[in-house]
């Protein structure tokens, strides 16, 4: 009774890794694509989503406070009432840092709604850092800089966070997707 146990859990297993192999391979290849990356799918995911949150220096735990934690296990408080997200971030380049290539700032570019937003960000924190999350993960803390002398917000800001270049790619190559996820085309609503 053993033997035969043993033999059905082998064959079983044998099953498993033999008709699974090309499903391996296909994973472990560079570049290998693991959704839709068509925003106007329906199966699209938002990836590298950015908020701008603020920081809560005394939590009262109310409903709009929530704690959220870093990739390294730090923690902080945030108000969760975004004062800036992706929704209204077009586009996003990376600035790489002179004399330190793994850290980046990144550039982004904002829709009109996401100018006021950002002034209103820039004149209310202007010395008070604020925090930017990615996925709901929290990632740095900056201050949002006045780019401009004329008093004007011009379509691109920059933020000097100092993160790392995988999430800095990560938010320049999704950052046009889920713009548009968020943002979709009115005039494609009616066709069916």
């Amino acid at each position: 009774m053993k033997k035969i146990l043993l033999t059905l859990i082998a064959a079983l297993f044998s099953l498993t890794v033999f008709t699974g192999c090309e499903e391996f391979k296909e994973a472990l290849k560079e570049g290998a694509d693991y959704g839709n990356d068509d925003p106007n799918s329906a199966n699209y995911e938002p990836r590298f989503v950015i908020g701008v949150f603020t920081i809560v220096e005394y939590p009262r735990a109310s409903q709009v406070e929530k704690q959220i934690e870093s990739l390294d296990g730090r923690k902080i408080w945030i108000n969760t009432n975004q004062s800036f997200s992706s929704k209204n971030m077009s586009n996003a380049r990376i600035i790489a840092r002179p004399g330190d290539p793994d850290v980046c700032d990144l550039q982004i570019k904002l829709d009109r709604l996401g100018k006021t937003q950002w002034e209103v960000l820039a004149g209310h924190y202007r010395d008070t850092p604020v925090v930017l999350a990615v996925d709901g993960r929290y990632l740095a803390k900056f201050i949002p800089e006045w780019p401009d002398e004329n008093d004007q917000i011009s379509d691109w800001v920059t933020l000097r966070v100092g993160i790392d270049t995988y999430t800095a790619k990560g938010i320049a190559k999704y950052a046009k997707k889920n713009y548009y996820y968020y943002n979709p085309d009115s005039s494609k609503w009616w066709n069916f």
